[in-house]
């Protein structure tokens, strides 16, 4: 899991069963899990509904090419709303590497203006490296 200190987010991998059990991931103040893997949760929603978390799953590809650019922009907006009100978030994807972080590194350009540095595949960030490969394939 990584955390981040530009807000209460963090990218981690697929929430596992044990994970639902731990009180240091499901702190009081989360109040939305977005999955963006192409996987469902293991838990119903009414896991999360019990809970008064919000579950979103929002799949993203793992390819190259538009992964999904709507999503992680929706994404976002759910991330800058509940970020205004000062609660968690979580953002998982199969292995919390490049899907997970590319939207957090997004809702960070949001939110900062400036890009997040976290070096992916030799560029500055996942975010510039899927937006790299799209355009390169796009040519």
């Amino acid at each position: 899991m990584k955390s981040y200190s530009f807000s209460k987010i963090s990218a981690r991998g697929f929430l596992t069963e044990a994970d639902y059990n731990n009180k240091y991931i499901f702190t009081e103040d989360l109040k939305q899990v977005i999955n963006v893997s192409e996987k469902q949760f293991l838990k119903d929603g009414s896991f999360f509904r019990d809970r008064d978390i919000i579950d979103r799953h929002m799949p993203l590809k793992e390819v190259e090419g538009d992964m999904g650019y709507k999503r992680i922009l929706d994404a976002v907006r759910y991330l800058l709303f509940w970020d205004r009100e000062g609660k968690r978030s979580i953002v998982c994807c199969d292995f919390g590497v490049n899907r997970s972080r590319t939207v957090v590194e997004a809702f960070h350009y949001a939110k900062m203006g400036f890009h997040f540095e976290d070096e992916y595949k030799g560029c500055f960030n996942h975010l510039i490296y899927n937006i790299y490969c799209s355009l390169r394939n796009n040519f």
